[in-house]
This record gives C-alpha cells, sequence and structure tokens, in this order.
C-alpha cells in the first residue's frame, strides 16, 4: 500500500486546512493522488474534541466525510482509515466552536481509563460519532499525542482500543485496525506527568521505547483479526522484529513531506525525500508506507516526488518538470523552477522566480489530468507559489540581518510586510514548528526584548497547550510594537 494521512487538527483557511475542504476539493485531491500511485488514505476527522453528541455542523462533516469514503471506495480504489485518539472527546467547551473553527486543545477532555463510568460515556461518544461514518474501512488509534493520562497503563490503553474496536465493528462488522505507534502510551503519560512538575523537557533523554513489546503482546492476545500496525521508528522495529509481527508492519517515516504543525510553507528537499523512501525495508514493512502532510495543496512537489521514490527504482530519478506540466500544461517549467529555489536560501533567485510565477499567474490556462490537486483554483496555486518565494527570501534578508545587528529593525519591518498578508490568506495562527520557526522565530530569540521572549517561550509551552492557540497573532502584534519601539 502508499498512503497519504490528512491531518485536520488546526483551524485555518480553506483550501489550506483539510478540514475546510468542499465534496469537490476532496474529489480533485482523491483524483490527483489515485493518478501519483496512492491506494490509501488515512484521515483524522477530529472526533476528539467534537462534543459527545455531534451538533449540527460536525453532522454536516461527518456526512460529507461519508461521501468521501464512498468516493474514495467507488470512483478512486482506495481504502479509507479513520484516525482516533484513545482517551480523548470534547469537553464542555466544544459545543461553543463551529467544526471549521474548533480549537482542538481547549476543547479536549482526556478521559480517565480506570473510570468505569467515564469510560461508558466516552464509548457512548464514539458510537453517536463513528455512526455517521461508519463506512471507513477501519480505525487507526495512536499511542500518544493527542490523548494520554497520567498513571495509565498500557493494559489500560489496550483496552481503551478494544472497546473502540468494538465499537467500529458493531457497525461495519468488516472493519480493519491500526495500531499507530509513536511515543508508547506509558512513556507518554510520564511525559504528562514531568510536564505537570515542570519538567517535560527531560523526560525523552530516558526514553527507553519499553511499551511496544508489552502492548504488541497484549494486542496478539486480545485483538480479534484483521489488525495491522504503523511503525517507522527503532524502537518500533526492534518490537515488531522480536515478536515476528512484520506481516503485519507498514512503514510511516512521519514529517518527510511536511512536518506538523508547520506554518503553511511550501518545502522542496528532494534528496531528503528519496533518502527517506528508500531506506523503507519491504522486507520489515511489507505492507507498504504511508506518508503525511497538514497543508496538502502547498506540498505538491513532495507528495508526487514520494509517491515516485515508493514506486521507483531507486536510480529512477523524479522528473520534477514533467509533474507540473501535469498540473498546467505548458508551464512546467516556470513552476519547476519556483519550487527548485524555495530553500537554496538566495534571496534574489527567489524574488526573481516569484516575477516570472507571478507573470505565469496573470496568463494561466486550462488544468492537466492532475489538475486535482489545485482545488479548483490555478491562479491562487500559483500566487501561492510567488507568496512562498518571496517569504522565503524575506526570511533570508532578516536572518543575515540579524547575524549583522542585534536590533535589525528595516529587515523586521520588510520580512512583516510579507508575512502578514501571508498569514492572513492563509489563516493559520498557531503554534508552529518548520521553516517559519527556523527563519523568524529562531533569529528572533537573539533580540533582548522581554515581550517578545515570553511570546516566543509559549511555543514550547506543554503545560498549557492551549495557550498556543492563536500564538502567531500575538506573536506577529509583538514584532509590531517591537519595531514601533524602535523605529
Amino acid at each position: 500500500m502508499l498512503g497519504m494521512y490528512v491531518h485536520t487538527h488546526w483551524a485555518y483557511n480553506r483550501p489550506y486546512a483539510a478540514r475546510t475542504w468542499t465534496l469537490q476539493d476532496w474529489e480533485g485531491f482523491l483524483d490527483g493522488i489515485a493518478r501519483l500511485g496512492y491506494d490509501l488514505v488515512m484521515v483524522w476527522p477530529q472526533l476528539d474534541c467534537m462534543p459527545p453528541e455531534p451538533m449540527a455542523g460536525d453532522r454536516a462533516f461527518l456526512g460529507k466525510l461519508h461521501q468521501v469514503i464512498d468516493l474514495a471506495h467507488d470512483r478512486f480504489g482506495l481504502k479509507v482509515l479513520l484516525t482516533l485518539c484513545p482517551n480523548t472527546v470534547g469537553n464542555e467547551k466544544a459545543a461553543g466552536y463551529t467544526f471549521e473553527e474548533r480549537p482542538y486543545f481547549v476543547c479536549e477532555k482526556k478521559v480517565n481509563p480506570a473510570d468505569g463510568g467515564e469510560v461508558g460515556a466516552f464509548l457512548a461518544a464514539r458510537r453517536a460519532q463513528l455512526s455517521l461514518v461508519g463506512n471507513a474501512d477501519g480505525i487507526a488509534i495512536i499511542d500518544s499525542d493527542p490523548g494520554g493520562y497520567i498513571g495509565s497503563t498500557n493494559a489500560e490503553f489496550v483496552g481503551l482500543v478494544q472497546a473502540q474496536v468494538a465499537v467500529m465493528r458493531s457497525l461495519n462488522p468488516t472493519a480493519e485496525f491500526v495500531y499507530w505507534m509513536l511515543a508508547g502510551w506509558e512513556s507518554y503519560n510520564r511525559f504528562w506527568e514531568k510536564a505537570r512538575d515542570g519538567d517535560e523537557a527531560h523526560v525523552w533523554e530516558e526514553w527507553h521505547g519499553d511499551d511496544f513489546v508489552e502492548t504488541l503482546t497484549l494486542m496478539r492476545e486480545q485483538l480479534d483479526e484483521p489488525w495491522w500496525l504503523l511503525g517507522w521508528l527503532d524502537r518500533h522495529q526492534a518490537a515488531i522484529e522480536q515478536l515476528g509481527l512484520s506481516d503485519k508492519a507498514l512503514s510511516y517515516p512521519y514529517g518527510v513531506i511536511e512536518g506538523e504543525p508547520t506554518f503553511p510553507l511550501t518545502n522542496w528537499a528532494p534528496d531528503n525525500v528519496a533518502h527517506t523512501v528508500r531506506q523503507h525495508s519491504r522486507a520489515m514493512f511489507p505492507r507498504g508506507i504511508m506518508a503525511n502532510a497538514q497543508t496538502h495543496c502547498l506540498q505538491l512537489p513532495h507528495i508526487a516526488a514520494f509517491a515516485h521514490f515508493a514506486q521507483k527504482e531507486p536510480s529512477d530519478g523524479f522528473d520534477l518538470v514533467a509533474f507540473a506540466d501535469r498540473l498546467l500544461p505548458g508551464l512546467g517549467e516556470t513552476i519547476a523552477s519556483g519550487w527548485s529555489v524555495l530553500e537554496t536560501h538566495e534571496p534574489e533567485t527567489q524574488r526573481r522566480a516569484a516575477v516570472v510565477v507571478r507573470q505565469a499567474a496573470a496568463r494561466v490556462g486550462g488544468t492537466g489530468d492532475l489538475g486535482g490537486l489545485l482545488f479548483g483554483d490555478p491562479e491562487r496555486f500559483l500566487i501561492d507559489l510567488a507568496l512562498n518565494l518571496e517569504l522565503r527570501a524575506a526570511l533570508g534578508d532578516f536572518g543575515r540581518a540579524v547575524e549583522a545587528d542585534s536590533a535589525p529593525v528595516p529587515a523586521l519591518r520588510a520580512l512583516l510586510d510579507v508575512l502578514a498578508p501571508y498569514q492572513r490568506r492563509t489563516g493559520f495562527a498557531d503554534a508552529y514548528g518548520g521553516a517559519l520557526h527556523t527563519g523568524f522565530n529562531a533569529p528572533l530569540e537573539r533580540i533582548a526584548d522581554p515581550p517578545l521572549k515570553q511570546a516566543l517561550a509559549d511555543f514550547t509551552d506543554w503545560r498549557e497547550p492551549a495557550i498556543r492557540n492563536g500564538l502567531l497573532l500575538r506573536l506577529l502584534d509583538e514584532v509590531e510594537a517591537y519595531c514601533a519601539r524602535h523605529a
């Protein structure tokens, strides 16, 4: 199998955030990835911060997702999985938001796995939610992030899994279960304990990945078939090998196309994609490989390159121009040239490429056989590429200015003039990692300004994850204020 994860955690604008996609958007996306060779889609439908009894907007989203699953099956031959967290559901604040605008950490409730009453109510909520999407081929449950409960055991985690699988199979008797191996349940709970005590920075220094053998053993003993698993870390592989479960394993090298959470910027690092995919061992992971993305409409070059390297021999190179030409015939060279300089750290080259792309946007014509990946708006796609090039150039200028000056206000002002409109275009407002964190946050750390320092520190506050909701807007306000004070 060749899979793609559709992550819906953050609330931002269409078509950047998957939770905003229309049925037509989904149809084009599924058509495009199927043509690239993907045959598995995994979707996180945010049941984990949804009210126990879904609201009208939630029911509308899940009804649309039901249609998407039917499309995936009937039109494109795709298998569809739904991602769930082991013990989270919407809290009393969840009903105060529409599905498209609901902030996850503000609305999440962690259920105590040892409390029978809480677990019973949680499973009733799952039944109400899953009853609207029971046509999915199965559910995948992650062992960490989100979820967790301080002091809970691996046996309790497997019990939660078994109970949710039973709910899904009461709706769809053929449903599969997929165990998404990540940090491990008890290890993650120790992280939350450290976070509560203010020492989360050091918890992973002692992480031994010692959950997986016990968890997999319990699953093998207690779960009915069919079930399989996602893994990729060395500790995952060691447990899989020890228990002889390679026949159940699919490789999931998370973050190769795009990390998350990241600010929406297009990536182009083909050597890294090729290297990661080619390290995939078909002997260890005979079920295949899966990728993930957060802002799919911006990550088209990596989505295509991942599919290419997963299906071709190592010596078979990826033709970026040919792929771009399948999106917009006749513009392959222009688009590929823009993508290829995104991560070169050459501001003037990036700006020149942006000019050419903008000129192309003014004369864009029809789409190619992969046009569905443009979400119905080729001009938007091209303008996004130009804006990405301009923002990358401004980040490069700012980084150089910080190296030369401890208070680089002109370069920071110039960066804000590009970043702020692009932020409004995408609507992404929460904390992030990735290229913007490297090119914006990291240099800002070198500026001695207390309000800036506090906003930057909140990006890594795990004791209060909800503080990261809307944090980019707060940071931009602090930067504006800093520039005004030093004008």
